[in-house]
C-alpha cells in the first residue's frame, strides 16, 4: 500500500508540472485582453459624443466670432453716425449755398452770406468759392493764399461732378488740419463753372468721436478711400495700431493687431455710405472673447474629461470587479492543479453573483476530479502492482528453468555441448535478470541503462568459464521497458561471441577484459562492446542472434577493428523513457 501511495504522489507531481507549464497565459495580440477590449468599446461608444462636442465647439467659436464682428460693426456704425451727420450737414449747406446767386456770381454780399453759414456750423472752419482756374473768388474768412491751383486736393477735385471729401490738409485757422468738402458748381449748360469748398475742422471731429467712444475702452478711426487716417478718438494709439494694415479692405472676417505696448486688439472695418470712407472699430481681444474662450475651451475639454474619467473608472471597475476575481479563480485552479482538492475558495463569497456561481462550479468540478482521480490512481496502482507481480512470477519461472538447465547440463562432459548448455543458461538467466530489474524498478514504465548494463556485466562474469572482466561506461539514462529484453539479449550475444568462442580452452587463457558503453542523445540509443583480440576477430554470421535483436530494436550492428581491439556498435531509435 505504501508503494501505491508513492506511485500516486509521483504521478500527481508530473501532472502538476504539466498543468503549470500550460497555465501561463500571455496576450497573443494587442486586443487579446478583457481590459483592452472594454477600453476600445468605451472609446468607440464615446467617439460620437466627443465628435459632436468638438463640432459644437467649432460652431460656438464661429458664432462667437460672428457675434463679435456684429458687435464691432454696431459700435463702429454708432461711432460714425455723428461723422456721417457732419458730412451730410456739410453737403446740405454747400447744396444750399450753390443755389444762392450772389454766392455763385461772387457778388459783394457773398462773403457775408458765407460768413453767416460758417457761424451756424460749429465744425466749419471756412467756406470759399473757387473758379475753374483755382482762384478763390469769395470766402467767409480772409485767406492768405487765394490761388489753390497747385494744391493736390484741388487737382484731384477739378474734374469732380459730385460732392467729395479731400484728405487731411494743413490749415492756418485750424490747429489740427482740416478736411475739404468740395461741391462742383455747374451752369445751365452742364459745364463746371467752379467749386464751393468747406473746411471741416478735424480736431472737432476727433473730439466728437472721443465723446462717442472713449479711448480707454475702444479705438475708432475713420479712413479715406486711399487708407489715410482722417479722424480718430486716439490718434497716436490708432496710428500705431493700424500701421501696416490695409484699411481699404472690408469684409466679414475679424482682424487682429497690436498696439505700441504689445496689447492685442481685435477690429472690424465697415464702409460708410458716402465717399468711399471706411470706419474701423477695435476692442481689446481679452475683453471681446473673455467668456467665449472659456465656453469654447469647455466644449473642447468636456469630451476629453469625459473620456479620461470613463477610462479611469472603467480601468478601476474592470480591475476590482472582473480581473480581481478572475485572478483569484486562477489561483484557486492552480491550487486544485497541485492536488489540494480540500481547499475551499472562501473569498469568493464577496464576489458578484456571476463569479460566485463560477467559483461554486470550479469547486464542484474539483470535487468531481478528486473522486475520479482517486479512482484512476487506485486503478493505475492496481494495474502497476499486477504488472510487477507478472514480472516477479516470470522471473521466478525463469529461475526454475535456469535451475533445470544447470541440473541437466552438469551431467554433460566438458566440450562443445557443455558450452551450448552454458550459453542457453546464460540467455535464460538474462531474461530472468531483466524481469527482476523491471520488478524492482521504482518507475513502472522505464529502466535505467547503467543499471541494466551493470547487472548484465555481473551475470556474464559469473557465468563465464574462464577469467572475464567487464567494465561498464554507460549513462544513467531512462529506457522504455519494451527495449530492455532485446537490448539485454543482444549484448549477451555479442559478449558470448568473444568470451565463449568454440574451440578455445577458456580456463587456460588469460583474463579477457571487455567494455560495455552506452548513451542516449536526441532520442537515439548508442551502445558498443569493445574487446581485445589476439588473432582474427570472431566472424559474424547471418545466423547470429545479435543481428536479429538489433533489427528488432530498429537498427543495425557494425563491427570495426582498430589495432588489437575490435568494437561492435549500433545506434537505435529510442523514445523518451520518462514519458
Amino acid at each position: 500500500m505504501d508503494w501505491v501511495k508513492a506511485q500516486a504522489v509521483r504521478t500527481r507531481h508530473r501532472e502538476r508540472s504539466a498543468l503549470f507549464a500550460a497555465a501561463a497565459s500571455r496576450p497573443r495580440t494587442l486586443l487579446d485582453s478583457v481590459r483592452r477590449r472594454l477600453i476600445l468599446m468605451v472609446l468607440l461608444a464615446l467617439a460620437p459624443i466627443a465628435a459632436l462636442n468638438f463640432i459644437q465647439g467649432v460652431m460656438q467659436l464661429n458664432a462667437a466670432e460672428e457675434e463679435a464682428r456684429q458687435r464691432l460693426l454696431q459700435h463702429a456704425t454708432a461711432a460714425a453716425a455723428d461723422q456721417e451727420a457732419v458730412i451730410a450737414s456739410a453737403e446740405n449747406v454747400l447744396q444750399a449755398l450753390k443755389n444762392v446767386a450772389d454766392v455763385v456770381t461772387g457778388a459783394p454780399s457773398c462773403p457775408a452770406i458765407l460768413h453767416g453759414a460758417v457761424l451756424s456750423l460749429p465744425f466749419a472752419s471756412n467756406i470759399s468759392v473757387i473758379d475753374t482756374t483755382g482762384k478763390v473768388t469769395c470766402a467767409a474768412l480772409p485767406l492768405e493764399q487765394t490761388d489753390v491751383s497747385d494744391a493736390p486736393w484741388w487737382r484731384a477735385a477739378a474734374d469732380a461732378r459730385m460732392f467729395r471729401l479731400s484728405g487731411r490738409i494743413a490749415s492756418p485757422t485750424a490747429h489740427d488740419g482740416i478736411l475739404m468738402a468740395l461741391l462742383p458748381l455747374t451752369g445751365a449748360d452742364g459745364q463746371v463753372d467752379g467749386t464751393i469748398a468747406m473746411g471741416i475742422d478735424i480736431a472737432w471731429l476727433d473730439n466728437l468721436m472721443k465723446r462717442e467712444a472713449p479711448p480707454a475702452r475702444s479705438m475708432v478711426a475713420l479712413f479715406s478711400p486711399h487708407g489715410e487716417e482722417l479722424v480718430s478718438n486716439a490718434r497716436t494709439a490708432s496710428a500705431a495700431l493700424f500701421a501696416g494694415q490695409d484699411m481699404t479692405r472690408t469684409g466679414r472676417s475679424l482682424r487682429e493687431a497690436r498696439d505700441s505696448d504689445g496689447r492685442s486688439w481685435t477690429f472690424a472695418t465697415a464702409p460708410l455710405s458716402r465717399q468711399g470712407l471706411t470706419i474701423a472699430f477695435a476692442l481689446p481681444t481679452e475683453s471681446l472673447f473673455r467668456w467665449t474662450v472659456l465656453t469654447v475651451a469647455a466644449s473642447f475639454a468636456l469630451p476629453a474629461l469625459i473620456v479620461v474619467a470613463s477610462l479611469v473608472g472603467l480601468w478601476l471597475a474592470v480591475d476590482r470587479i472582473v480581473l480581481r476575481w478572475v485572478l483569484y479563480l486562477r489561483r484557486v485552479t492552480a491550487v486544485y492543479a497541485q492536488g489540494h482538492y480540500a481547499f475551499r475558495p472562501t473569498r469568493i463569497k464577496d464576489a458578484p453573483s456571476e463569479f460566485r456561481a463560477l467559483g461554486h462550479a470550479v469547486e464542484n468540478m474539483a470535487f468531481a476530479v478528486r473522486e475520479r482521480d482517486a479512482r484512476l490512481r487506485e486503478s493505475l496502482a492496481e494495474k502497476t502492482a499486477l504488472v510487477r507481480e507478472i514480472h516477479h512470477r516470470i522471473k521466478n519461472s525463469l529461475q526454475i528453468v535456469v535451475s533445470l538447465i544447470s541440473l541437466y547440463g552438469s551431467a554433460i562432459p566438458r566440450g562443445a555441448d557443455r558450452r551450448r548448455f552454458e550459453q542457453l543458461r546464460t540467455r535464460v538467466n538474462t531474461l530472468a535478470l531483466v524481469h527482476r530489474i523491471l520488478y524492482e524498478a521504482t518507475e513502472g514504465s522505464q529502466v535505467r541503462l547503467r543499471e541494466l548494463m551493470g547487472e548484465l556485466a555481473g551475470l556474464l562474469e559469473s557465468a563465464a568459464e574462464g577469467p572475464l572482466r567487464i567494465s561498464v561506461e554507460a549513462e544513467d539514462a531512462p529506457l522504455p521497458t519494451d527495449m530492455a529484453v532485446p537490448l539485454a539479449l543482444m549484448l549477451v550475444e555479442i559478449v558470448l561471441r568473444f568470451a565463449m568462442a568454440d574451440g578455445d580452452d577458456a580456463r587456460d587463457r588469460a583474463a579477457l577484459a571487455l567494455t560495455l558503453s552506452g548513451s542516449v542523445a536526441d532520442n537515439r540509443l548508442q551502445v558498443a562492446v569493445e574487446a581485445p583480440v589476439d588473432g582474427p576477430p570472431p566472424a559474424a554470421t547471418g545466423a547470429d542472434l545479435a543481428y536479429g535483436f538489433a533489427a528488432q530494436l530498429g537498427g543495425t550492428l557494425e563491427q570495426r577493428t582498430s589495432g588489437p581491439r575490435v568494437t561492435v556498435c549500433g545506434t537505435f531509435p529510442c523514445r523518451d523513457g520518462s514519458r
